[in-house]
């Protein structure tokens, strides 16, 4: 794989971004329109990934799988967030020198060498307040003082002689609902898929034995190195050699074409129109997510181009009206609990004609004049699973000390769509 350029851009203002990939966001109505992998001038192809308001982009001109970009990707942004935390155009910025020694490592000569942070974490040190401060100032970087620590042994995710004063491992698992429903709150699409993510505290080269209670459901499974896929194909049971810190063992599918289709959230979505005054009504509603309240939930609604005095009436929660590419009104709940009822938003707008004289040729009327087309959900949900895997067991071999270790399951909404 020969990664031309890789550019970290601002969802907001962009700017930076090559002149013909401006000019296509500019010819789609929003980001979430826009193909992540398009072609481009020159023998070129533009292939991105948008995670919240940044959005990763990487250039090629050779024949190459894009999913090998879209996952080089995933890897660069889960990296940067070990190292610098929540990522945004300030902490970017804040730790260029830093990102700039992990992009090094990560690519020589636009091919990809690792984006395992525990490889990483040998090569480029984690910065420091002191450190981020003086090469801010100076705009030197001070780099480690020691020499690499390149890890050569059967284990190179793990180095020998670690040592903890507690010995600890977490497990996250975390699911995402891609669905689609329509304007009578039938289920057109619905896929569930998750990760499995670790934070290893343990001394000493131990091996552990993760036992799920639904493994027969998991397909598409992508594990870390440090797992041994035979163990899964023979027993459906995770045996691995953990690296220290945080990773991710493994990504999945859940097949539910015989489970039920859980929504934690149920969303009706009405459209209508009297003469050219539109109105856009969104009810919301708990759904199955075994009592558990429903956080940071936000509903989008994409307008026309064309929409103006566009008016917005909630009685809970709080909501922005946004005009960066096109109207979009966004509804914030910082909580929705099991006992709420009666979750109403109301937007009213009126639309520009998109051609004058068109109702007097008696044209059609243009896609840009039916108005608002679907909402656009996102939500968090813990201590609840979409799919019901849970951990069953976690088993410590080679080592004798005490294991403390602790489960934390999230479902959160991934493409979650209401078509009015």
């Amino acid at each position: 794989m020969s990664l031309e350029s890789l550019f970290i851009l601002n969802t907001a203002g962009y700017g930076g971004e090559p002149p013909a990939f401006a000019r296509y966001l500019a010819s789609v109505p929003s980001l979430a329109d826009a193909e992540p992998v398009w072609s481009g001038p020159q023998d070129t192809v533009c292939i991105h990934i948008q995670r919240k308001e940044l959005v990763y982009l990487g250039i090629v001109s050779e024949e190459v799988p894009p999913i090998e970009i879209l996952e080089f990707l995933d890897g660069v942004v889960q990296a940067l967030s070990e190292y610098i935390g929540q990522l945004s155009e300030l902490t970017i910025k804040e730790n260029f020198v830093t990102v700039y020694q992990l992009l090094s490592e990560m690519v020589d000569s636009g091919s990809v060498v690792t984006t395992d942070t525990t490889v990483l974490r040998g090569l480029v040190p984690v910065p420091s307040l002191v450190n981020r401060v003086i090469e801010n100032v100076s705009g030197i970087g001070l780099g480690s003082e020691k020499r690499p620590n390149v890890n050569t042994s059967a284990t190179p995710w793990r180095r020998q002689g670690i040592r903890h004063t507690t010995n600890e491992f977490f497990v996250d698992i975390v699911e995402r609902i891609d669905t689609i429903v329509d304007s009578s709150g039938s289920i057109i699409s619905y896929d569930v898929s998750g990760d499995i993510s670790c934070k290893s505290r343990l001394s000493g080269m131990p091996d552990l034995v993760m036992v799920l209670n639904r493994p027969d459901i998991m397909d598409d499974v992508a594990f870390h190195p440090c797992v041994r896929r035979r163990k899964w194909d023979e027993e459906r049971t995770i045996g691995f050699v953990p690296p220290d810190g945080q990773f991710k063992l493994a990504s999945f599918h859940a097949a539910m074409d015989t489970s039920p289709k859980v929504l934690p959230l149920h969303v009706r979505a009405l459209s209508t129109r009297k003469d050219n005054v539109y109105t856009v009504e969104v009810l919301l509603e708990p759904g199955q997510c075994n009592g558990r309240p429903i956080e940071k939930v936000s509903v989008k609604v994409p307008l026309p181009q064309q929409a103006y005095n566009i008016g917005v009436q909630c009685k809970t929660g709080t909501h922005a009206v946004s005009n960066a590419r096109s109207p979009q009104v966004e509804w914030n709940l910082k909580t929705v609990k099991s006992a709420d009822r009666g979750l109403r938003l109301v937007i009213q707008y009126l639309l520009r004609s998109a051609s004058a004289g068109s109702a007097e040729k008696g044209s059609a009327v243009s896609s840009a004049e039916q108005g608002a087309l679907a909402a656009f959900i996102d939500f968090e949900v813990a201590g609840f699973s979409a799919s019901s895997i849970k951990v069953d067991a976690l088993r410590l071999l080679r080592e004798s000390y005490k294991l403390f270790k602790g489960v934390r399951y999230v479902t959160m909404a991934g493409s979650y769509q209401v078509r009015f």
